[in-house]
């Protein structure tokens, strides 16, 4: 039984960005997501080694348990990586992009990346509704699938049409979560099996 594990996180190294790196800490770029809950402020230098070694302990626990089940039969070695960025955004927002590759030990890997814009003010994550207002989604969505349709070269409105192409199979169109804010774009990131079998990109101008 094997446990391979690698984080590059990164942060920004001025105390008075104590609030950005705890929000960094809280926003699901670390998967999985043992901090989000947590009371405690977070610092990077001690919450990575924490991270690591509740990973790897409940990785073990488990592996363990299917070794008793499978004996032989079970490869159990399990691999975790982990590569945050940081990048300007738009206004005096920072974008940061986690990029994740997992093998829980079944010898396939599994590589998703999550998207996440703050403030470097006070670290507050920044949202759709707080960035295009509360009815933002029904605009969005019809700019994403028109986007698409596009790509696709279907009609702009064809909805019927894309998933025929194997977007949003059997589930209501929808602005993701993960997106990249610019100066003159809003970038989309749907990961492979959330939209479609594949990652997908969309950009929208603003």
């Amino acid at each position: 039984i094997q446990c391979h594990v690698r984080v590059d996180f990164t942060y920004l190294k001025d105390s008075k960005y104590a609030a950005v790196n705890d929000s960094l800490l809280r926003m699901g770029l670390l998967q999985p997501d043992y901090f989000s809950i947590s009371n405690d402020k977070l610092s990077p230098l001690t919450a990575i080694p924490a991270f690591v070694r509740q990973y790897t302990k409940e990785y073990m626990e488990i592996a363990q348990l299917i070794r008793q089940r499978e004996k032989e039969n079970s490869q159990l070695i399990g691999e975790l990586t982990v590569r945050t960025e940081l990048r300007a955004a738009a206004d005096d927002y920072i974008t940061a992009l986690s990029h994740i590759a997992i093998n829980n030990g079944n010898g396939q890997l599994t590589k998703y990346t999550i998207v996440r814009n703050l403030s470097l003010k006070d670290g507050h994550l920044i949202t759709l509704q707080e960035q295009f207002g509360k009815d933002c989604k029904e605009k969005l969505t019809k700019d994403i699938i028109k986007h698409l349709a596009d790509r696709e070269d279907l009609n702009k409105d064809d909805i019927v049409g894309l998933q025929a192409k194997g977007y949003f199979t059997g589930i209501d169109p929808y602005p993701a979560d993960n997106f990249i804010l610019t100066d003159d774009s809003t970038v989309f990131i749907y990961n492979p099996g959330e939209i479609s079998q594949k990652e997908v990109r969309v950009a929208i101008e603003n």
